[in-house]
């Protein structure tokens, strides 16, 4: 084999190990979240962006000052929401505007980013959308 073959050679075989890397690291929820850190968050549905590859919603938590924060919670794809028998009307129907709901999910590694990994949204009046993680080690509310 040539020089400039097993150059092509090594070149090829890197770029493909590199895309399999960030194929990985992409779907990795550990890589940006810390599954061991379970928050509670109370808020207001802001906004849900129905999107590829991740559904995100946005939640105005409000704290003891009155002061709001806004936070992204990331979640599965349209396409595992509707397959479960959920629209995106159903996580935020305008009929639900200013609902107070209760939202456990992973935190961020870097806490001040203000982002979660959803694991159960829990409304107003008790029924609950469970998406991922074992339901038992839901942390209750407060």
């Amino acid at each position: 084999m040539r020089m400039r073959e097993r150059f092509s050679y090594g070149l090829v075989v890197m770029c493909s190990l590199m895309g399999a890397a960030s194929a990985l690291a992409h779907h990795s929820v550990s890589g940006v979240f810390d599954t061991h850190k379970q928050i509670v968050l109370k808020g207001v549905i802001s906004k849900v962006e129905w999107l590829n590859p991740h559904t995100f919603i946005h939640l105005d938590v409000k704290d003891n000052d009155g002061k709001i924060t806004p936070w992204q919670i990331e979640t599965l794809p349209p396409n595992w929401w509707r397959n479960a028998g959920i629209a995106k009307e159903t996580i935020f129907s305008p009929e639900a505007k200013g609902e107070v709901v209760t939202v456990n999910a992973y935190d961020a590694h870097d806490s001040t980013k203000h982002i979660g990994y959803l694991l159960r949204i829990t409304y107003a009046d008790g029924h609950f959308i469970h998406v991922t993680g074992d339901p038992k080690d839901i942390v209750p509310s407060n």
